[in-house]
C-alpha cells in the first residue's frame, strides 16, 4: 500500500520547513525508520524518517525548497503500484488547518464586543456569593476584608491573551486593565473586550506612573523569554505568575515570576516551577519535579516523579517522561514521545522510546 511522506509539525509555531537534502533517491529501497531527508525549521534540524518500507517512488519537494506542515513531500510504494491518486492530491496545498487558524484569529480581533447574550454563561461573582452565604448564616456577619486586587496588563494581544483572560476571569484578585502589543496597527483597538494601550514604551510609561502593578505575558517560545528579560532589565515591573484555580497544585510547590499554570493541570507536591514556565491545559507533573526557566509543558504531557527539565525545554503534546530523567537545556521533545533516559542539551528527541533525531536551536534567539 502506498504511503505518503508528510512534513510533520515539530513545534507549536511551525508552519513550514526547508528540505536541506534528500538522503535517498527516487527508486531507492527504504525500510521503516530509515532517514529519508534532512529538514530545517527556524528551531531545529532533524531527519525525516520513513514510516513504511518500500521504494521511494517520487520526491515532490526538491532540495532547498520549502514545504508546508502536512504537505506531501514524497511517496513510498511498491515498484509497480499506482500512485497517481496520491500525486494528484499532492498538488493541493494543505490549507484546512491554516484556514481554521486564520478564522480563529479573525474572530478574536474583530468579534463584536456587545453585552453577553442571554444564553452566554454568567461569570460567578465571588463577592455576591459571599454576601448570600452571610445572609444565610454560613459566614460571619462581619465580612472579612476584601482581597486586594493586582492591576495588570497582558502583553501580547493575540490568541495567547485569550488564554490568559480565561485564567484571570476566575481570579478575583486580578484586575486586567488593558492589553499591550508592539504592533502599531493594533493600538487603540480591542481584543476580547480589552483595549490595546500601545507597545513596550507605553508599558514603561504606565509602570513608571504606578497605573499597574504587574504584567502577564501571553507569548510562547523564544519571544516569551526575550520579552520577560527585557521587561525585568529595562522596566523592573513584576511579571505576574498566574495559576488557574481549576488546576491542582500540591503542597510545597514554588512558582516563579511569569509562570502560567492552566486549567486541568496537575502539579505534584515539592515541584519547582521556574520563571516563565507554562504548564498547559491538562499537563500532569508528579511529585518533586524541577521545571527550569521558560520550559513549556504542552497539553496532555506527563512527567513522572523527580523529573528535571534544566531550562527552556519544550515538551510536546502527549509526550511522557519517565521518573528521575534529566532533560538538558533547549531540548525539544516531539509530540507523543516517550523519554526513558537522560537527554543532553540542544537536541530534538522523538519516538517510543525517544531517540535523538536532530539539533535544537531553541536557545539561539
Amino acid at each position: 500500500m502506498a504511503t505518503e511522506v508528510i512534513l510533520p509539525k515539530l513545534g507549536m509555531n511551525m508552519e513550514s520547513a526547508r528540505i536541506l537534502r534528500w538522503l535517498k533517491r527516487e527508486g531507492d529501497h527504504v525500510v521503516t525508520g530509515e532517514p529519508l531527508a534532512e529538514i530545517e525549521t527556524d528551531k531545529v534540524n532533524v531527519e525525516l524518517e520513513a514510516e513504511a518500507a518500500g521504494v521511494l517512488r517520487k520526491i515532490l519537494v526538491p532540495e532547498g525548497e520549502y514545504a508546508d506542515v502536512n504537505q506531501i513531500v514524497a511517496v513510498i510504494a511498491a515498484p509497480e503500484e499506482d500512485i497517481s491518486e496520491i500525486l494528484a492530491r499532492a498538488t493541493i496545498s494543505p490549507q484546512g488547518a491554516g484556514a481554521h487558524v486564520e478564522q480563529v484569529y479573525e474572530s478574536w480581533h474583530h468579534a463584536p464586543q456587545d453585552s453577553p447574550s442571554e444564553e452566554a454563561p454568567r461569570k460567578l461573582d465571588p463577592r455576591a456569593i459571599r454576601e448570600r452565604l452571610r445572609q444565610r448564616g454560613a459566614l460571619p456577619a462581619t465580612p472579612a476584608p476584601e482581597p486586594s486586587r493586582t492591576r495588570i496588563v497582558i502583553y501580547g494581544a493575540g490568541l495567547g491573551a485569550k488564554q490568559l483572560l480565561e485564567v484571570t476571569r476566575h481570579l478575583d484578585t486580578i484586575e486586567v486593565v488593558g492589553l499591550i502589543d508592539d504592533n502599531p496597527d493594533m493600538r487603540g483597538g480591542e481584543a476580547g473586550g480589552y483595549r490595546v494601550l500601545g507597545g513596550f514604551d507605553e508599558l514603561a510609561r504606565i509602570a513608571a506612573s504606578g497605573e499597574v502593578d504587574g504584567v502577564a505575558l501571553s507569548f510562547h517560545s523564544e519571544v516569551r523569554r526575550r520579552v520577560h528579560r527585557r521587561i525585568a532589565q529595562e522596566i523592573g515591573l513584576r511579571i505576574i505568575p498566574l495559576v488557574d484555580p481549576r488546576a491542582i497544585v500540591g503542597m510545597g510547590v514554588t512558582i516563579g515570576d511569569g509562570a502560567l499554570v492552566e486549567a486541568g493541570a496537575v502539579v505534584g507536591p515539592g515541584t519547582t516551577i521556574g520563571e516563565g514556565v507554562i504548564v498547559d491545559v491538562g499537563a500532569v507533573v508528579a511529585h518533586d519535579c524541577y521545571l527550569g526557566d521558560f520550559s513549556h509543558l504542552s497539553p496532555g504531557c506527563v512527567l513522572s516523579g523527580v523529573v528535571s527539565l534544566r531550562e527552556n525545554v519544550l515538551v510536546g503534546v502527549g509526550a511522557a517522561i519517565n521518573s528521575t530523567v534529566n532533560v538538558g537545556r533547549n531540548v525539544i521533545i516531539a509530540p507523543g514521545a516517550a523519554v526513558m533516559n537522560d537527554v543532553p542539551d540542544d537536541v530534538v528527541v522523538s519516538g517510543v522510546p525517544a531517540k535523538v533525531i536532530g539539533e535544537s536551536r531553541r536557545g539561539e534567539a
